[in-house]
């Protein structure tokens, strides 16, 4: 009984990484950056600092919060860009 709980419970993780790991662009970006400006500065906030996708990226990538580190990846940054209309 115990093997089969762990087995469930393992396969329900997995489940729950898979699915947050699909999220893309602005929508893997959302749960930090809120409206209220806290933990991570909000949509509104961000597109008043970045003028160019290329800026966005640049200052993602140097951030030195540890919160974005696995968000670092290009494809992951040019897509957040784009659905925030930076080009």
């Amino acid at each position: 009984m115990k093997a089969i709980l762990a087995l469930i419970l393992a396969l329900a993780m997995i489940f729950c990484v898979a699915s947050f790991s699909m999220a893309a662009g602005w929508d893997s970006c959302k749960g930090c950056h809120k409206d209220t400006n806290k933990p991570g500065p909000s949509k509104e906030t961000l597109l008043k600092k970045f003028k160019t996708a290329d800026e966005f990226v640049k200052a993602a990538k140097e951030s030195k919060n540890p919160m974005m580190n696995n968000f670092k990846k290009d494809d992951q940054l040019k897509a957040a860009a784009a659905d925030l209309g930076l080009k």
